[in-house]
Order: C-alpha cells, then sequence, then structure tokens
C-alpha cells in the first residue's frame, strides 16, 4: 500500500470512528427518551418506492427539463401548464403499490422512539411501527393536532401530507412557498421540537431541498445559548453517481464529482455550526448496520429476569433452601433474589421481567435497596426496572408480552421455574424466545427446577460460557451473584468489539459493485483470491459481490443471480477450460449484458488449461457471439500479473469503457 492508500485509509477509520462516537451519544439520549426521528425521501427507497427525483423523471421527459434542476420548480412549471392532477395521479400510482421489507424502517420502529417526523407520502413507517405492536396516532394535517391521544405508543407527523390526499401534498415551489401560511403549526411545533429533544435525520441527499429547509428552521430557531445536538445520516458523494450509461466516466463528470464532493463537505461544516453532525456513509444500506448497532447498544444493558415458583406454595424453593439461611426474616432463595435485584441495578443493567410468582416480588425489592435509590430519584423502578405482570393474563397475551420484554434484552437470568415440563412452564417458552433473539443465557443451575433442565440442555451442546459454568462452584449467595454480574459485563465487552467490528468491516461493502462469473469446480479459487484483494482495498471503490451459502435448486440459483446482477455494472469472466459452454455462465453473461454491466473477461492462461493460439482465437469468437458483437479487452490472469493489477484492470475499465 503506498502512501495515499495509508491517509485515504485512515481517513476513512476516522470517520467511522467519529461515527461510532455519535452512536453512542445517541444511545444515551434514547435511555431519557430524548430521541427523534426525522425520515426523507431516502427511507422508502428499499421498500420499492423511487425518490422524489425519479417521481418526476416522467414530468421533465415531457417538459424537455434536466432532472438534476429543482424539482420543486419542475413541479410547479408542469402544474402551471398542465394543472395539478398530472402530479396528483402520479402521487397516487407510486404509492399504490405494495412495499417490499424495509429493514431501516424495521430498525427505527424497534427503537425506543415515540416521535416520527416525515416529509414522505408513503405509510411505510406506520405500517412497521404497527407490525412492532405499536399503535401509532398519524398527523396529516395540522387540524388533527388538536386531537393527539396519549395512549398511541406514537405518533406519526406527515409534514408534506399523504398518499391517500394527493390535492393537499407538498410537492410544487408555491406549495413550499406558502408552506408556513398553510401549515403553521407544523412549522412552529417543529421549531420547539428540535430545541426539546434530539433529531436523528435519515434519508437525505446533501442537496435535499427538504433537509434545506430544516437548516434553515434550525439557523432562525436556535442560538448559542439553546443549541441542540442533532444527527443526520448522510450517503456520501459516490463516484457510481457519474457514471453513464456505459459505465464510462468523462473528464467532465469527474471534475463534477470533484465539485459535488468539497459541496458536501462544506455542506456538512456549515451543519455542524447549526448543531447538526453529520454520520456519514457509503449506502443508504450501510445505515441498516448502523440502526442494528443503535438498537443492541441501547438493549446491550438490559437483563430480562425469567423465573417464578408454584403460586400455590410460595415457600417452596426447591433444593436451594437446603442450606438454610436467614437473614432480616428472608430465607435463602429470598436473599438471593433481593441481592440479585440490587446488585445488577448498583451495575448499571436494566431489569425486565414478567414478576414471575415468588422471584418478581424480591428482585424489586433489591432494586429499592440499590444505592442508586435515593430519595430525590423518584424515576428509579420506571428507570431501572420493566415489570409486566404475567399473572392472570390469557397464553396468547402472555407469550405477546414475553416477546416484547425478551426482544429489548440483550441477556436472560434464569431462576428456579416450578415445573420441569416443556409444555407446562412459561420458563421454557422464554429460554427459546432467548435463543431466537441471539440472547446471552445464564441458568443458574443451583436454583434447580427447570433453571437446572436448561442448563443441562446447553451444556449438552457445549452452549454454556465459561463464567456460567463457574457459578456452579459457588456456594456464597454473594460469590454467586458477583459471578452472575460479572458474567453480563463480559458479555457486553464482547458484544460491544462485535459491534464495533461489524462496522468497521462495513467500510469496504458498498463501492461499485462487481460480478464474477465463472466455472465454480474450475476456477473457485481464484475467485475467492479476487473477491479477497478488491473487498479488503479500504479505499472502498469496488465491491464483489459473494454467494455465502452455495445453492442446489436451479430457480434459486438464477433468482440470486439476478439479484445480485442488478446490484453490479462490471462482470468479470473467468474463463478457463470449458467456461463458455457452462449453463450459469452464460446465463450470468446473458444477464450482465441486459443490465448494461462493463465486461472484462480474464483467461486463466494456467499449464493445466494449456491455452495455445488456435485456443484463445476459438474462445475469442465465441465470447464475441455472447457479447453479441461487442468488443473486449482480454487480459490474461499469469502473465498479466492478475494478483497485482486486478483493481487496475477495473480502473481501466471504468475509464476506457469496454463494451
Amino acid at each position: 500500500m503506498n502512501y495515499k492508500q495509508q491517509i485515504e485509509e485512515d481517513k476513512m477509520n476516522q470517520i467511522m470512528e467519529r461515527n461510532i462516537e455519535y452512536l453512542n451519544q445517541l444511545t444515551e439520549q434514547m435511555k431519557s427518551d430524548q430521541v427523534s426521528v426525522f425520515a426523507g425521501a431516502g427511507v422508502s427507497v428499499a421498500s420499492g418506492y423511487v425518490d422524489w427525483k425519479n417521481l418526476l423523471k416522467p414530468i421533465c421527459k415531457l417538459l424537455r427539463l434536466d432532472i438534476n434542476g429543482n424539482l420543486t420548480e419542475i413541479a410547479q412549471y408542469y402544474k402551471n401548464q398542465y394543472n395539478r392532477q398530472g402530479l396528483n395521479d402520479i402521487i397516487f400510482n407510486e404509492f399504490a403499490k405494495l412495499p417490499k421489507n424495509n429493514k431501516n424502517v424495521m430498525w427505527l420502529a424497534k427503537l425506543p422512539i415515540k416521535e416520527y417526523w416525515t416529509t414522505n407520502y408513503d405509510d411505510v413507517i406506520e405500517k412497521e411501527l404497527e407490525k412492532q405492536d405499536k399503535s401509532v396516532q398519524i398527523i396529516k394535517n395540522q387540524e388533527l393536532l388538536k386531537y393527539h391521544n396519549p395512549k398511541y405508543k406514537a405518533i406519526l407527523y406527515k409534514m408534506h401530507g399523504d398518499k391517500e390526499d394527493p390535492d393537499d401534498a407538498v410537492l410544487t415551489k408555491e406549495d413550499y412557498e406558502t408552506y408556513d401560511e398553510k401549515r403553521p403549526l407544523f412549522t412552529k411545533l417543529l421549531a420547539v421540537e428540535l430545541v426539546r429533544k434530539t433529531f436523528l435525520f435519515i434519508g437525505f441527499s446533501f442537496n435535499d431541498p427538504n433537509l434545506e429547509r430544516i437548516l434553515s428552521l434550525a439557523k432562525s430557531s436556535l442560538n448559542s445559548k439553546n443549541l441542540r445536538r442533532h444527527y443526520c445520516f448522510m450517503r456520501k458523494v459516490q463516484i457510481t453517481d457519474y457514471l453513464n450509461s456505459d459505465n464510462i466516466i468523462s473528464s467532465q463528470m469527474v471534475d463534477k464529482y470533484v465539485k459535488d464532493t468539497k459541496y458536501q463537505e462544506l455542506r456538512i461544516a456549515d451543519m455542524e455550526n447549526y448543531g447538526i453532525s453529520t454520520i456519514l456513509v457509503d449506502d443508504f444500506n450501510q445505515i441498516t448496520i448502523m440502526l442494528e448497532y443503535l438498537y443492541k447498544k441501547y438493549t446491550i444493558d438490559n437483563v430480562f429476569i425469567s423465573g417464578g415458583i408454584n403460586p400455590k406454595d410460595l415457600s417452596n424453593y426447591g433444593r436451594f433452601n437446603n442450606v438454610h439461611s436467614t437473614k432480616d426474616g428472608l430465607n435463602r432463595a429470598e436473599q438471593f433474589l433481593t441481592l440479585l435485584g440490587e446488585k445488577l441495578v448498583d451495575n448499571g443493567f436494566q431489569i425486565y421481567t414478567g414478576f414471575g410468582a415468588g422471584v418478581g416480588n424480591y428482585i424489586l425489592s433489591g432494586v429499592l435497596e440499590s444505592k442508586k435509590n435515593i430519595l430525590t430519584n423518584t424515576d428509579i423502578i420506571n428507570n431501572d426496572i420493566h415489570i409486566s405482570s404475567l399473572l392472570g393474563a390469557e397464553e396468547q397475551r402472555k407469550n405477546k408480552i414475553r416477546r416484547r420484554l425478551i426482544e429489548q434484552c440483550s441477556s436472560i437470568i434464569i431462576v428456579f421455574g416450578y415445573s420441569n415440563s416443556e409444555n407446562e412452564s412459561g420458563i421454557y417458552c422464554e429460554y427459546e424466545l432467548a435463543q431466537k433473539c441471539g440472547d446471552f443465557i445464564i441458568p443458574v443451575k443451583e436454583t434447580g427446577f427447570a433453571a437446572e433442565q436448561i442448563y443441562n440442555l446447553l451444556n449438552k451442546d457445549n452452549k454454556i460460557s465459561e463464567d456460567v459454568q463457574h457459578l456452579n462452584s459457588a456456594c456464597d449467595l454473594d460469590e454467586m451473584v458477583s459471578g452472575i454480574i460479572q458474567a453480563l459485563k463480559n458479555h457486553k465487552i464482547n458484544e460491544d468489539k462485535k459491534l464495533r467490528q461489524r462496522l468497521f468491516s462495513s467500510i469496504s461493502m458498498y463501492g461499485i459493485g462487481v460480478f464474477i462469473s465463472y466455472h465454480y469446480n474450475n476456477d473457485h479459487v481464484i475467485a475467492k483470491e479476487i473477491t479477497q484483494i478488491v473487498n479488503k482495498d479500504k479505499l472502498n471503490i469496488y465491491t464483489v459481490v459473494k454467494e455465502n451459502k452455495k445453492k442446489k435448486d436451479p430457480k434459486v440459483i438464477r433468482s440470486w443471480i439476478d439479484e445480485q446482477i442488478k446490484k453490479t455494472k462490471i462482470t468479470i469472466l473467468l474463463i478457463s477450460g470449458q467456461t463458455l459452454t457452462r449453463e450459469y455462465v452464460s446465463y450470468e453473461l446473458e444477464k450482465s449484458i441486459a443490465n448494461g454491466n462493463t465486461i472484462i473477461p480474464i483467461l486463466i492462461d494456467s499449464k493445466l488449461n494449456n491455452f495455445n493460439r488456435r485456443k484463445v482465437k476459438l474462445i475469442n469468437k465465441k465470447l464475441h457471439e455472447k457479447l453479441s458483437g461487442k468488443n473486449t479487452k482480454m487480459r490474461y490472469w499469469y502473465r498479466d500479473n492478475g494478483v497485482v493489477n486486478i483493481t487496475n484492470w477495473l480502473d481501466e475499465s471504468l475509464e476506457e469503457g469496454e463494451i
């Protein structure tokens, strides 16, 4: 790696370190219920809807205007010439489509956020909130503000209207200019919220007119005395945005790329002056990893306590009380549970529980005895223990509560459990839910009953950590509780490392997409080598798509090929003996050409293949036919030193345009 690459890689690592710092700050704000979300058009793209630019593409074509112009003006010109109905039809028809699954919206809905703002017309956010069992009040015009209902778990403010009322949607230049006259309450409420809450802006580009308006509002309503910190996900200006239909970048577009990159840097600096810190991402898909990071950082201190004893015999803690011990009128089991609740809170963990019989009340007593429970802290219970009693609830309702609580936790402690039968005990249900969620499971074997059975099940499969195994040798209650706390702390450290590593790994995931077509049996080693070389390049110009698991079903294989090639602009064709006669190679070339990909043929000129001039000429002829007569430049993997030059060949394909 030369010094320029080292400097660039260091710069990218610094950006990610800063991003992590911002995400951690956001997590702390979420724990205090101080975060609101503002979603722009980019959020809905993953649902299959177009962004604003593509929404107005037909209009630009009709008016013969540049799509890169001012979109609000373009919408206004259309209305002036053809009336509003055409715009309404575009909105109505586009958002009548059924949305695809959207991971970013899913994570947003999972986060502990009560207020969502959006300029989007679709119903993606409200539908996902409902999926997450959050009732949502939709405010799509300012008249509905007077009907605020505190019973709703979330509020969605649709500042620019709704797809169901396209006549009232904010779209034209006139709509924007008269916004404060027609919708003044939205503007005033947002101005107040910008001071009162921390906002996470998502789905905005650096030149988004909606972001410009919010910035203007922030500038007019905030000053240095009451400046609140906000955060904005923003996609970096990418070289892929400047390629033409033949995947070539002209010198003119290189100049535009450089200017836009500089403009974005200036915009980010300007936003920082008004309290908005930018979380710079390579792609909107990278936001998914960051939102998951936010959610897992929020839940990392949350511990679900699963357990209970027979409600008809509240003195029966089984063998745990065979060691006689009483203190302050409490038996050994009651002392253990009280101490566990106290120490969890003392060490910064938040407790979630279904308040199992003979367990929940003593955990709560421990929380009340915590050093954090001082007279001035009246919110100790709300902050440190989250109780949803399962007593008397119907089975379906119980399972719904269990799922909701366990999904918000990173760890589960299992104690007692009066029934050893999987069919009769809710403990097993909670254990299975925790497994599905990937929670860290601590079954305290010493407490017996279902906890012991679950310990033995996990131990049989070597799924008990050393920290949990050490609990078996602890006889003293203080030692046992300390062991549980240490196990949770170690889990937290390991999870933190994994989350950071995943974010840093994502740096090189979102370059120009590259698909490798090859005969698996002959060339999978070289294909793997190319993937590693390209994807480990922290300059992040290219990204090779990978097949994580070998597929056998022909329909599944073709579907995977279709989906992956759509994400790419370059196809590398590795040619050995029978490559061009292989069914899937032919299909991949066909789909690559249809997608407009640049094709880079590479001859695997090994001794095994033994390519002479006649064979190479024949291969070129076949390739010429498959590429519909388009000329390509053939590279030789060994002769031309492919290991060293593969990224150079990719660069040349953009500059020269090889198809």
